[in-house]
């Protein structure tokens, strides 16, 4: 499946945000790595992952598939996690105030997490809360954590 991936301007905050849109279908998402803003419009599927049709029969046409769409539109904040054994960082949004408690208490005493924080968009500025910030355990110069 083809998509073009753009970089747009966050209809939150103003910031950028990441858009993903799926030019054969139709199917667009947009998230803000800044203030956790997110959308998706995408076609039903069940648990296998295949397409739901209004009228529970083998016709994808369009018109016969259900859209969902789904926004958040003054989420709580946008968090970020790296942990030690993987290359990538893990962003999401956090809808509400309870949901930054979940991250918190998850993150606590969690000895694989190398760094975390939350950016929040607050009074129209970007603030951002560093959580946990253990740096690497071997460095880009090969030190390890018992060298420095």
């Amino acid at each position: 499946m083809g998509s073009v991936i753009d970089y747009i301007q966050c209809p939150n905050c103003k910031e950028e945000a990441f858009s993903d849109f799926y030019y054969k279908t139709g199917e667009e998402y947009i998230n803000c790595n800044n203030c956790g803003y997110h959308y998706s419009s995408s076609y039903k599927r069940n648990d296998e992952g295949k397409l739901v049709t209004k009228e529970q029969n083998d016709d994808f046409s369009f018109s016969n598939l259900i859209l969902q769409v789904n926004e958040l539109k003054n989420p709580y904040g946008a968090y970020r996690i790296k942990h030690y054994d993987s290359v990538a960082t893990q962003c999401g949004s956090l809808a509400n105030e309870s949901d930054y408690g979940e991250l918190t208490q998850h993150l606590l005493n969690n000895e694989s997490v190398e760094f975390a924080s939350v950016s929040r968009f607050v009074d129209g500025q970007i603030t951002t809360e560093v959580l946990i910030d253990n740096g690497p355990k071997t460095d880009s110069a090969g030190f390890t954590e018992e060298d420095r």
